[in-house]
């Protein structure tokens, strides 16, 4: 019952220009019929809780039922959320001052919140910090996100107010990356995206990821150009860099640095703080770290506490039996429940 009451309720709120439009880029790259997509997406949407952006991520119209049922879909991701977080909990991610005040041992960073900061008291962090980000307090996916420089033509009253106006009340020094990582993309930091499920007063490390920036934007996120791959126990990426598009990239296209066999530095220690900083709020169970790489070692940016599931599996980075990682995810979430079952 709880499964069709889902499903109808994700049928009123679809986009179906967006479907349809999903659609003709399926029939484009496999020349599989459009009618036969669209039944195909409605079976799958039911069948496996997938919705048609998953259908096209995760290449559906190439699996078999066997291998699909083996997939994190929004429904099967959002059953995860309901047994391992607490939405009550949410304001500390969500609220990136509340973030940096509960996870002040791992941010590595000074920063003003400008709703409670003069004038004064910001130009005196800019005589401190020549470089900034500045971000929305409440915002995800790095929308309104900017790298400022100042230098001695900045107006800083006008920039206070401009700041003001924008609503990107957060200001922190600029996180300086390692060397190795600003070779890889120096017009962005490339963050480590660790996601953990802590349950039973253990944390498990679910995926080991590295975000990329384009090497145009300010910010690495999937979701604004960036891309991602994954990397092994040994800090090596084994695979192609992949963006939103579905575009590979062996090599990074502005820095011409080769992705394939790039080594992260300081990658236990990045894990080994994911683990750690997962025991700060057990509420929320399942979450996804973001985590820079300076020459001094492994830095917070933020956590998420709705995990994005679709960079988990896609296309490239599967073992070749294209088998998704929800059977992995079930027994480390559900665990004696699946035995019993």
């Amino acid at each position: 019952m709880k499964k069709v009451v889902y499903y109808i309720k994700r049928i009123f709120s679809m986009n179906f220009m967006e479907m349809f439009k999903t659609i003709n880029k399926i029939h484009n790259r496999s020349g599989k019929n459009r009618v036969f997509i669209f039944f195909d997406m409605i079976y799958c949407s039911y069948k496996f809780l997938a919705g048609y952006t998953d259908y096209f991520l995760f290449y559906f119209e190439d699996l078999t039922n066997d291998q699909r049922k083996t997939y994190i879909t929004r429904g099967v991701n959002n059953g995860y959320l309901k047994t391992l977080n607490d939405s009550t909990y949410y304001h500390f991610f969500r609220n990136k001052v509340e973030f940096n005040q509960k996870f002040k041992e791992y941010i590595g960073r000074e920063y003003l919140d400008l709703r409670k900061t003069s004038l004064s008291k910001f130009e005196k962090f800019l005589k401190k910090h020549s470089i900034i980000m500045v971000k929305p307090v409440d915002q995800s996916g790095g929308a309104n996100v900017s790298r400022i420089t100042i230098d001695k033509t900045t107006n800083i009253e006008k920039l206070y107010e401009v700041l003001l106006k924008t609503k990107q009340y957060l200001v922190e020094d600029y996180v300086r990356q390692h060397k190795e990582m600003n070779r890889l993309c120096k017009a962005s930091v490339n963050t480590l995206r660790i996601v953990t499920v802590r349950k039973n007063n253990h944390t498990t490390v679910m995926l080991r990821a590295i975000r990329i920036g384009n090497g145009i934007r300010d910010v690495d996120n999937f979701h604004s150009g960036g891309m991602y791959t994954l990397f092994d126990e040994n800090g090596v990426i084994t695979k192609p860099a992949m963006d939103r598009e579905g575009r590979l990239y062996e090599i990074h296209p502005v820095s011409q640095v080769a992705i394939t066999g790039f080594h992260i530095p300081y990658y236990k220690e990045a894990i080994a703080m994911a683990v750690e900083a997962s025991k700060k709020i057990p509420q929320v169970g399942l979450v996804g770290w973001d985590i820079a790489i300076t020459d001094k070692g492994p830095v917070l940016i933020e956590g998420n506490e709705l995990p994005g599931y679709d960079i988990y599996q896609s296309k490239i980075h599967l073992s070749e039996n294209r088998e998704g990682l929800k059977p992995f995810f079930d027994q480390v979430i559900y665990g004696e429940e699946n035995e019993k079952n």
